[in-house]
This record gives structure tokens, sequence and C-alpha cells, in this order.
């Protein structure tokens, strides 16, 4: 099966391993990217088409590539936010809509790329998620003071990897927290859950959920708001039956990250987050029971899903090895750093060696940051 894979985002590093994931699955890949992109950084894709340009440009040559080889890919796959949303704002006809988008329903377009859609959708379909206001129909500060408690979310529509996204602990710091936001419009004001993050990755087909991998976040970059590092993946019976309803009332087709928060007192799982394309830890579920790379033979080519072994509840520690020793150096922690040099419990598996362009790549930023620190 030809499957392609598209990026406006050159700098996102969590698209260098998604072509090896659709390559062990017997896919030849296409990928359609600029020349620095991460996507171009491994050795397990066949053929690379070049874009270089505007949003505009990007779009139309994509569209140009489809439609000039209109039955050659099995699967097109928008790899990132900014790629999403240049297509999603860009295709009228439902029939394009269908072939490049991730969702099978396309009067839910505006889950794509937006946290405001999200919520207002999660409400339409009565999903939990956290109380929230649209800050464009607010009249005043009071409307905030008025329906939600303190602390609160500020969080801007379009933003990724906790770039956007604001704490306001009570009622006087409200006015400084606003004044800090860049983009107002459609602004989510949202209920603060104070629990447990729940970072998921999940595949879906025609709305159906295939499989999901669930995890408890053991470290962060920064803060709770930035990406992680360390997690431990698991299975949970109650989240996948939200990720079933999610599947079905939103019309997921494809892969998605997904977050919630559990409330410990409450017994809830709040919905917070879904982006509708891969992520970095994909291609690591072959370290966990629920591999991707079996859930696209199932949509590719019917290949069943052998049921896991290990039991519900059972967790799996999975580590990304850039970001960890970056995370172990920026704030000094030496014992993580030493688990890495000493390949406890079998650190060195998750290092990229089997793909030596990959990992040079990867060797060589970490170079240019120690470089950058120095001077």
């Amino acid at each position: 099966m030809n499957i392609l894979l598209a990026s406006i985002s050159g700098y996102f590093d969590s698209l260098a391993e998604i072509p090896y994931m659709f390559k062990k699955a017997g896919c030849t890949v296409d990928i359609f990217c600029g020349e620095e992109s991460w996507l171009r950084s491994n050795k397990f894709h066949d053929h690379w088409i070049e874009i270089e340009g505007t949003h505009d440009q990007f779009a139309a040559k994509l569209f140009e590539v489809v439609e000039q080889n209109p039955d050659k890919y099995a699967w097109i796959l928008l790899l990132d936010d900014a790629t999403v949303k240049v297509m999603n704002d860009r295709i009228t006809s439902e029939d394009l809509f269908k072939k490049f988008m991730p969702l099978t329903k396309m009067e839910n377009r505006e889950l794509l790329s937006s946290k405001l859609g999200l919520s207002v959708l999660c409400e339409k379909y009565n999903i939990l998620t956290p109380k929230f206001l649209n800050f464009s129909t607010i009249i005043n500060k009071k409307t905030i003071v008025e329906k939600l408690q303190f602390p609160i979310l500020l969080k801007e529509d379009f933003s990724c990897g906790g770039v956007g996204i604001q704490k306001c602990d009570d009622e006087t710091l409200l006015d400084e927290c606003i004044g800090r936001v860049v983009v107002r419009e459609n602004l989510v004001v949202q209920e603060y859950i104070d629990g447990e993050d729940v970072g998921l990755e999940a595949l879906f087909h025609d709305g159906k959920l295939v499989m999901y991998n669930a995890a408890e976040i053991l470290t962060y970059m920064y803060n709770r708001f930035s990406f992680t590092t360390r997690r431990n993946y698991y299975q949970n019976e109650r989240i996948e039956a939200i990720l079933r309803k999610m599947g079905e009332s939103f019309g997921l087709n494809g892969f998605a990250s997904i977050q919630f928060i559990y409330h410990p007192v409450r017994d809830q799982y709040y919905l917070v987050e879904v982006d509708c394309r891969t992520n970095l830890w994909m291609p690591y579920s072959r370290f966990t029971p629920q591999n991707f790379t079996d859930g696209i033979k199932f949509i590719l080519y019917g290949t069943p899903i052998k049921p896991s072994k290990k039991p519900i509840g059972h967790k799996t520690e999975v580590l990304i090895f850039d970001r960890d020793i970056r995370r172990c150096v920026k704030h000094r922690d030496y014992i993580g750093l030493l688990k890495w040099i000493v390949n406890w419990k079998g650190y060195w598996k998750y290092i990229p060696f089997y793909d030596l362009k990959l990992f040079k790549r990867i060797f060589m930023k970490q170079v240019n940051d120690f470089r950058h620190k120095l001077t």
C-alpha cells in the first residue's frame, strides 16, 4: 500500500520516526515536506516530494499531487497541527475533506486545531470537559468571575506544546494574565482541574476505535503544560469507553493525540485535548502491548490485531531519549543521567540506533544545544 505523509512544519522532531511505523507495516512511504523537515531525517521513506513556500503554495501543491494520482495513496496523513489547520482552512468540498482530513464528519471540523472547537463539541455530545467560556463573547471580567471558579486557565485557540496556556490563580491576577495573551480571538477561559494528567495516543477508523495507549506522566520538560519525557503506559476500560464515544460522536478517522485529567475526589475523567494527528510517542508503542503498526496493518490489510497478553492496569515505562536527556541536563537530574549511562532497565533500547540517519541528527542537535548553553 502507498501512503503519503505531509507536513508543513520542519521544526517538529516528532515527525522523524512516523515513517518507521508505516514501513514496518509493509507500506511504501512518500513524504511531502521541506528540505529541513524532520520528516526527512530517517531512512524509512521511499520518495520525497519537496515543497517550499507559503501556506497557499503548500496546499495547492498537495492538492495537485493527489489529483494527478487519485488512486495512488491508500492513506494521506497530515502530521502536525499547522498542516491540519492549513488544509482545513482551504478545503470546501466534502469529498476532499474525507480524502485529506482525519474526520469523517465535516460538520465537526471545528475540532481540528481549535481548543474552543473541542470544548464546544464536548458540550454538544455530552462528553465531560472542564467548564469553559469563549473570551470573545464575554461582556466583561465579571462574567468570568460569576461563571467559573478560580483558578482558571487561559488557552489560546491555536497553540501546541504548552505554549499559549497560562494559569490564573485568582481574580486579582486576571487583568495581568489577559494582558499576556498574544491572540485573544476564541480564547478559551476554562476551569482548572486539579488532578492527574493522562497522556494518550489513539487510532480510529471511520469513527471506530482501533487501539489506544493511555499513560501516567512521570516527567515533564518544564511544567505540566509542557511536553513529557517519561511515561507509564497502560490500558483502562473506563477511558476506552470514553474513546469509543468520542470516535463515533466526532467522526474520528486516523491518529489522535489526546489528554484527560482524572479528578480522584470526583472520580471523573475530563477530556482536555484532542489533536487529530500523530505525535512523538506513537512509534514507541512498539515497546507497549498495543503497537500502532498492528493498527495500521488492520486498517490497510485487515490483519487481525492480537489481543494483549498484559492485564488491564499493567504499566510499561517508556522514555523519549532526546527529550529526557535534555530534561536531565536542564534540571540537573544526575540520577536520571546516570540511568541512561548504565542502561538502567534497558534504557538504551529507546535510543534510535536502528536508524543511523535519525541518530546522527539527534546527536548533532544535542551537541548544538550544549554549545548554546556554553556561549
